[in-house]
């Protein structure tokens, strides 16, 4: 099991939250806690990165929810960046790219109605 890590960044635009390792029931304390840290300056958007997120289960689709909860609720947008893989799949799957503003590797986003290979 790899532990979940999530670097905070404050670019001039919005901050960034980088997510690296495992998302899942014992490492989504580690989400909201860096969340709450990129919501203490009253961002319009904060952005998510995913390329390093190498694994996401229910527990880490449900922390995700509520963490964007949390950041409507401080009157921002949150934003998945760097979306690939199975998580990207998972997200399409359980149609949650519908529900998250989501940027993926492959340059789809949320809406995007191109066909897939």
């Amino acid at each position: 099991m790899t532990v979940l890590s999530a670097d905070v960044r404050f670019d001039a635009a919005h901050p960034v939250v980088r997510l690296s390792g495992e998302l899942d029931l014992t490492s989504s304390a580690v989400l909201r806690e860096a969340i709450e840290t990129a919501l203490g300056c009253r961002p319009a958007t904060v952005e998510l990165d995913a390329e390093a997120l190498t694994f996401c289960d229910s527990q880490g689709l449900r922390a995700l929810l509520q963490v964007q909860h949390c950041v409507t609720n401080a009157g921002a947008a949150l934003r998945l960046t760097h979306v690939h893989g199975t998580f990207l799949r998972v997200l399409e799957l359980t149609q949650l790219d519908k529900a998250f503003a989501v940027d993926s590797a492959t340059g789809r986003g949320a809406g995007d109605t191109r066909a897939r290979a």
